[in-house]
């Protein structure tokens, strides 16, 4: 082979090189642009930074306030059950009360206590009567009940010296010590009354005094006595 034919065939082969360095470089360039493209169609996304947890209490602290508080309700529901249960004994107490009022009204009738002194004393069992209201109220939720125990403390309220009347020309004229023990003792009879027919409403004997508690054993004798006849009578009928 002479020189000729070596340097055709060497210029060749370094054509042929070139040539598909060039295709190679090309293809590799469409390949770059076409992934670029991809990029750029693709949304971006900003790297997510790292967020710090966000601050609760404690678990611990958690649970032991719930156990808090369940222990608060239980205390109070304990506080609550104990005052309720002794309503009816409350109202028993509240009927002395009033009893004790109208005591202090026939002293007052008597010269031996002040209209002050009389004032005074049915301040304080207003104040009772009020609380024994919202008592008896947490224990028996009624409507009916929450009307007759205003009206109770309304006749009560009433007896406030000095007591006065309207006459017909309008004039006031202040009652004596005599008259007003009337009013008084009227209106705190009325006022004992719907005591006694709430307690009886709940079947409590709403007996106080000694003669109030005889009279009712007594009672209650007769109404076993009488159940004792009825039961014979039957027994006589089916024979």
């Amino acid at each position: 082979m002479d020189l000729l034919t070596a340097g055709i065939i060497l210029v060749g082969m370094i054509a042929g090189i070139v040539i598909a360095a060039a295709l190679v470089s090309k293809i590799m360039s469409a390949q770059y642009e076409q992934l670029y493209e991809m990029l750029k169609a693709s949304p971006t996304q900003e790297p997510t930074s790292h967020q710090k947890p966000i601050s609760t209490p404690n678990n611990k602290e958690k649970r032991q306030q719930e156990v808090d508080e369940k222990e608060l309700l239980k205390k109070l529901r304990e506080v609550i059950d104990a005052k309720v249960s002794n309503v009816m004994e409350e109202a028993k107490q509240k009927k002395e009360r009033l009893i004790m009022l109208l005591d202090v009204a026939r002293g007052y009738t008597l010269g031996y206590v002040t209209a002050e002194e009389y004032n005074m004393f049915l301040i304080k069992v207003l104040n009772e009567l009020e609380e024994f209201k919202r008592l008896w109220l947490a224990k028996f939720p009624s409507s009916k009940d929450k009307e007759h125990l205003e009206l109770l403390i309304k006749y009560v309220a009433a007896t406030k010296l000095p007591i006065t009347l309207k006459t017909k020309n309008k004039n006031t004229v202040e009652l004596s010590p005599e008259e007003a023990l009337i009013r008084i003792t009227n209106s705190i009879n009325s006022a004992i009354e719907i005591l006694d027919k709430l307690m009886e409403s709940r079947n409590e004997n709403p007996a106080v005094t000694p003669l109030e508690v005889k009279l009712t054993n007594e009672v209650e004798k007769l109404q076993k006595k009488l159940k004792g006849l009825e039961n014979q009578l039957e027994e006589l009928r089916t024979l």
